[in-house]
């Protein structure tokens, strides 16, 4: 693999078990409560016909919202490692566009959630529209992952 175009990571303390966090970050249907910018999705169905849970290699529809824009951007489920780690990339491993990675650390008082973004290969919009669009999509990247980690916090905290 060449080297990320760019990467970003931020963290954040939760006061909830690691194990109600993991329950969170691999609940991809839920994304749309806590992101700036994913507002829901599904699971596509695996060559067995039946819906994805999260396993390596299942693959989740995101549909996100920004301004005016709304997309559809499939994932591919890359990393699982219980209670650790989960990862996922965008386009898939196929397309390679940017990998998506939550690491969880037990603490005294619960839990370090730790998001992770790696922008592998630039998306045909980011071709299309050079320099400006890149930085404009990591701009609101970091935004996007800085509201997810709060959304995360403020739902495991509340319950």
């Amino acid at each position: 693999m060449t080297e990320p175009i760019h990467t970003h990571s931020d963290s954040i303390e939760i006061a909830a078990p690691p194990e109600k966090i993991w329950d969170m970050v691999t609940s991809m249907d839920r994304y749309g409560e806590w992101s700036s910018e994913n507002t829901g999705g599904y699971w596509r169905k695996g060559p067995d016909g039946e819906p994805g849970t999260g396993k390596v290699g299942d693959v989740f529809v995101g549909v996100n919202k920004l301004g005016d824009d709304e997309w559809k951007a499939p994932v591919e489920i890359v990393t699982r490692d219980e209670g650790r780690t989960f990862g996922f990339v965008t386009g898939g491993l196929e397309f390679n566009i940017a990998l998506w990675q939550y690491q969880l650390e037990p603490t005294d008082t619960g839990t370090t959630l730790t998001e992770y973004y790696e922008l592998r290969t630039l998306s045909p919009r980011m071709v299309e529209h050079g320099e400006s669009e890149v930085e404009y999509r990591r701009n609101n990247m970091i935004t996007s992952i800085r509201a997810t980690l709060e959304g995360i916090k403020a739902a495991a905290e509340a319950d």
